[in-house]
């Protein structure tokens, strides 16, 4: 608590001086001067609550990121969950540290049928990662099951470390929006501070009221700015963020499918919102779909293809269950033909989620070598689309914050134009005096 106070006031003591700086360059007075100050250090306190946010948020990614890898290195050379909690508690970070050692005793102290379930979960509310969630299932099932499981835990592994590259890019990125931001505050600073030095004395602007208080509303705005960006561009890294409500999937998909089967059907308003719909509908059934045949194929280690689909089905996101649900009911009606995974969602070009799903076919009629392939093939198309849609979610994600980077050169044009405005008034006015005066 100590420690965090001293640095907010280092760091206070920073932007004061800075702030300070530009306030003596734009020849604000004291007053305007206290203001922006004041301001600086009320908005660095929400700033450094923001890097404490983001602190935490990293350390969560980078002690999952290790726990899991941890878990899998220990699980396969020895099946068994106890042994390899012990492993991943030694090289974990504190919180982890304390976490796993409370989940260790749970196992320990306590006798029930669902205990490895029950001791996870407490993990599972700590660090809220639906790849987290899998693999535990995943040991749970191979630790009460058994099976040849090296393949499929593989499988998890090549994801987890994927995604902790893809996920440390992003951060990269999101770093580079606020250095960017950084630079348009002082380039924007930079352009309007020059103008009042063009200017000669005799026209002097800067002591007038309407300047003095632009020049504040516009340093202590550009401070917002970036904490705005900051509070934007806070992401929990290891938490899924939900985009479409429940209401919302229902009413497009029955837009899509109306559309689908009679385009002519739809009312003028459906006709001018069917493309819009169907667009968003695939986005969000991309972002979604790798990590739902990522967990049938690790279901495929002990169940058929319709057990393994089916097992899938009560965690799956919600923008999947109506296609899951339909293909399930077309397993009933066509017990054996390919006509269930043809029908998958139909109403959509989406050809490489398609194909993957028609892959599930032949698998159930193929021994056990040609399973594996089929699977590989599986994991790896996969792989593609799982990369294709963590980026689009990165973009959506980091698309509205770097619509930010344009906030402060917008406040510098108004600054110019009320400072422009300010000037020809001036000039009128001495013209004026000096004609008068004449």
């Amino acid at each position: 608590m100590k420690n965090n106070l001293l640095k907010i006031i280092k760091d206070s003591s920073k932007i004061i001086g800075v702030v300070l700086i530009v306030c003596l360059i734009y020849r604000l007075n004291v007053i305007n001067i206290l203001l922006c100050m004041a301001a600086a250090v009320l908005l660095n306190i929400s700033i450094q609550k923001e890097n404490v946010k983001k602190k935490k948020y990293s350390d969560k990614f980078h002690d999952v990121i290790l726990y899991m890898e941890q878990i899998i290195y220990s699980f396969k050379k020895q099946p068994k969950i106890r042994l390899a909690l012990s492993d991943a508690q030694k090289v974990s970070s504190n919180r982890m540290k304390e976490a796993i050692e409370e989940v260790i005793l749970n196992i320990d102290s306590k006798m029930s049928e669902n205990i490895y379930e029950e001791s996870l979960s407490i993990i599972q509310k700590d660090y809220d990662c639906k790849r987290l969630r899998s693999l535990h299932e995943f040991i749970i099932k191979i630790e009460k099951h058994g099976g040849d499981y090296e393949r499929y835990i593989d499988i998890l592994l090549e994801d987890i470390k994927e995604w902790g590259d893809r996920v440390s890019m992003f951060m990269k990125s999101v770093e580079r929006v606020k250095r960017n931001v950084v630079i348009s505050i002082f380039s924007t600073f930079i352009t309007c501070g020059f103008i009042a030095y063009l200017i000669p004395k005799d026209y002097g602007y800067t002591k007038h009221f309407v300047y003095q208080l632009s020049a504040t509303i516009m340093i202590i705005l550009m401070m917002v700015s970036y904490l705005i960006v900051a509070k934007k561009l806070n992401i929990d890294w290891i938490k899924e963020k939900k985009s479409l409500s429940e209401n919302v999937v229902v009413r497009y998909y029955m837009l899509a499918e109306k559309g689908y089967s009679d385009y002519g059907s739809l009312s003028v308003m459906e006709k001018l919102s069917y493309k819009k719909t169907v667009k968003t509908l695939e986005r969000e059934i991309e972002k979604n779909f790798p990590d739902w045949i990522r967990d049938v194929a690790i279901n495929l280690q002990n169940d058929t293809v319709q057990s393994a689909i089916e097992n899938t089905y009560e965690k799956l996101p919600f923008v999947l269950k109506r296609p899951v649900r339909k293909l399930l009911v077309d397993f009933e009606k066509y017990p054996v033909g390919i006509e269930p995974y043809d029908l998958f969602l139909k109403e959509f070009q989406l050809d490489d989620i398609k194909s993957s799903v028609k892959m599930f076919y032949s698998i159930n009629e193929l021994g056990k070598e040609d399973t594996d392939k089929q699977i590989s093939s599986i994991i790896d198309r996969n792989n593609k689309i799982t990369r294709q849609a963590e980026e689009m979610k990165n973009k959506d994600r980091i698309g509205a914050a770097t619509m930010y980077t344009a906030l402060p050169m917008m406040i510098g044009v108004l600054k110019i134009m009320v400072d422009m405005l300010l000037m020809i008034v001036v000039f009128t006015a001495s013209i004026s005096n000096v004609i008068s005066g004449g």
